[in-house]
């Protein structure tokens, strides 16, 4: 596997391995990847940049209107290559297959291993940050395939204000704080695990799925009648008690609590050797509860409680698949 560039190591070489281009929009948490529409483009980025290379994206299209022709973030990008569905979520890929502007768009997949959003009340103007680069002619060249920035553009990273946050299919992101990119990216270190004292993200280790029941009247949480449905959250942790206290952490004093409903533990399993094997098994969950619940956003879904059984059993099932494919 090739060497992942650490950010700095990006921004100051020369020329910098940082690129430019649009998105309607950034949710890497759900849109884990740089997309191509045609195998050239694809091609032609993974032979352009290095392993490590960041992205920066401003906003186009249907995105919000306080995100349009503004800076909104920042990918890490590996070379991992795929279909796009593989480096999105389930929810993700229902939405684009229904959406006859990206249905069959962006289908060629470069994973992203990191991601970095801007404070919403300081997103520069695109055509300012890249007043280099950008122009209103190569808008549409940046949108499908990409361009590299100039050094003076690309050391612009260090004065933005930024936020880490998850991208799909990686090691989760919690309790991010906002800072400089001068500090966020000023510890060389490289890699998909972070060490940077701005955020908190699991060490790679052994992981346990887990389901998340939302306590209380769930009609009233919901704005209408949830008849016998529940509200659950799933994912992967080292430690499930202690992800289910950190939401807990989150909700005001209330009728509202968050309870583990089920972990490996739990269900009398062992955790498994790592998270990419625990990922299979979340997005199996994921899956299922996207297909026949309601999503909520995020990792959160409406669901009865015999969906979320049998969501249960299907990610257990996906990530043992994957623990024997592995061995």
């Amino acid at each position: 596997m090739s060497q992942i560039m650490a950010p700095i190591d990006a921004i100051m070489r020369e020329p910098p391995n940082v690129w430019l281009t649009s998105f309607y929009g950034f949710d890497p948490g759900n849109w884990g990847f740089l997309g191509f529409s045609t195998d050239s483009q694809r091609r032609s980025f993974i032979r352009r940049s290095e392993p490590g290379a960041l992205v920066v994206i401003y906003a186009v299209g249907n995105a919000p209107s306080d995100m349009l022709g503004r800076v909104v973030g920042v990918l890490q990008c590996s070379h991992r290559v795929n279909h796009a569905q593989a480096f999105m979520s389930p929810m993700a890929w229902e939405a684009k297959k229904n959406d006859p502007d990206r249905e069959d768009r962006w289908d060629l997949g470069v994973k992203a291993i990191r991601a970095w959003r801007v404070a919403a009340d300081a997103r520069p103007l695109i055509a300012d940050f890249a007043n280099e680069t950008y122009s209103a002619g190569r808008a549409q060249t940046i949108g499908s395939q990409g361009m590299p920035l100039t050094s003076e553009e690309a050391r612009k990273l260090l004065d933005l204000d930024l936020q880490e946050v998850s991208v799909f299919g990686e090691i989760p992101v919690d309790d991010a704080r906002l800072a400089k990119g001068s500090d966020l990216f000023g510890v060389n270190k490289a890699g998909p695990v972070s060490q940077n004292p701005h955020m908190v993200r699991e060490a790679e280790g052994p992981k346990s799925l887990y389901q998340l029941k939302l306590d209380g009247d769930m009609s009233a949480f919901l704005g209408e009648d949830a008849g016998d449905d529940i509200v659950v959250k799933v994912g992967m942790s080292g430690s499930p008690p202690t992800r289910c206290e950190d939401h807990n952490r989150a909700l005001p004093n209330g009728a509202f609590r968050w309870r583990l409903l089920r972990s490996n533990e739990t269900a009398g399993e062992p955790h498994f050797p790592n998270s990419r094997i625990a990922i299979e098994g979340e997005n199996g969950m994921k899956k299922l509860l996207t297909k026949n619940g309601k999503w909520l956003g995020g990792e959160f879904f409406r669901a009865s409680g015999d969906l979320v059984d049998e969501a249960w059993a299907v990610g257990m099932r996906d990530a043992k698949r994957w623990a024997d494919l592995s061995s």
